[in-house]
């Protein structure tokens, strides 16, 4: 069995994570049989994998960057991310059960220190696109890059007291860390649905901050013009608009960071932990096997009622 994970032109935290947490929760699980791939962290639960492989799911999640999978007999499904994932593939609300990442501190043995940093973990796109390294620079708080290997993210993240998230999985681990977090408002819309799907089984109603565009790629990029961008008329947009607004972005990581942040209850993440603990426990005795007869819906879902928990609304 493979362990997926998805990776794009440079690494990102929340996938790279899935090699350092499987190896712990799963010792000597996965091999390099591509016959049959274990779906952990990621919003990849997509027709990326219809095929004959078998699919084993712990945790993952729809993000809608693909169309949905065409659920068969060649998807095991042990739990899903979140209730907006289960309720698109047409899954009983009870497979969602929390996202692996969760477990990632205990399973790794990191523990929160006393530092007084506020961390700034931006989305990976942004990074490159912005002129948030200058900005966090500025403003004296510590640029936390997703695209960093994650034991080195871990220790940086371990050592704060309070983290501005754009990328998800920044704040997922610092809610199992319990450092508060406040969510970033993804630039790109496409970003936006699977933070609703993690917080809706978290208990928790987000309040995005919001961030402005920086640069001219910024802009573009958060327009959906991504697939423009090696092309002579972004380059031609980008060099002949240089905004550069690093006062403008550090003074909004300043204003949020004044906020008030976010932080699941102790007993809400204890119990996404244990349930996931459950379910790694049936995975490890019977991994082929359906926790439960699985129907996918056809269509859409019928109601919000169907969801383990009720589904927050964003600001």
């Amino acid at each position: 069995m493979i362990l997926y994970r998805w990776r794009g032109s440079v690494t990102n935290f929340g996938d790279e994570l899935n090699t350092l947490l499987w190896p712990a929760l799963l010792p000597g699980f996965c091999d390099d049989n591509p016959a049959t791939r274990l779906l952990g962290i990621g919003s990849v639960l997509d027709r990326r994998h219809d095929g004959p492989a078998l699919k084993i799911v712990a945790g993952a999640g729809y993000g809608g960057y693909e169309p949905k999978p065409r659920l068969d007999a060649s998807w095991v499904i042990h739990w899903v991310r979140g209730p907006h994932t289960a309720r698109i593939l047409g899954l009983p609300p009870a497979r969602a059960l929390g996202d692996p990442a969760l477990l990632a501190p205990d399973a790794l043995g990191v523990t929160r220190t006393d530092g007084n940093d506020i961390g700034f973990m931006p989305h990976f796109e942004s990074i490159d696109r912005g002129v948030w390294a200058q900005a966090a620079a500025m403003t004296g708080i510590t640029l936390i890059d997703p695209r960093d290997p994650p034991a080195s993210i871990l220790a940086r993240m371990a050592s704060c007291r309070l983290i501005l998230c754009e990328a998800l999985h920044g704040a997922i681990v610092a809610d199992a860390l319990r450092i508060p977090w406040v969510p970033l408002r993804p630039l790109v819309p496409i970003h936006r649905p699977k933070w609703q799907d993690w917080s809706a089984g978290m208990g928790l109603r987000l309040r995005f901050a919001h961030i402005p565009t920086t640069t001219m790629a910024e802009v573009l990029h958060a327009s959906g013009l991504a697939g423009l961008e090696h092309s002579r008329l972004w380059r031609h947009l980008t060099q002949g608009c240089k905004m550069a607004r690093v006062d403008h972005a550090a003074a909004a990581l300043h204003r949020i960071s004044q906020t008030d942040p976010h932080l699941s209850t102790d007993a809400m993440l204890d119990r996404c932990q244990t349930r996931q603990r459950e379910a790694l426990a049936q995975l490890r005795r019977t991994p082929l096997t359906n926790p439960g007869a699985i129907k996918p819906a056809r269509g859409r879902a019928s109601n919000r009622s169907e969801c383990a928990y009720p589904l927050p609304v964003s600001s």
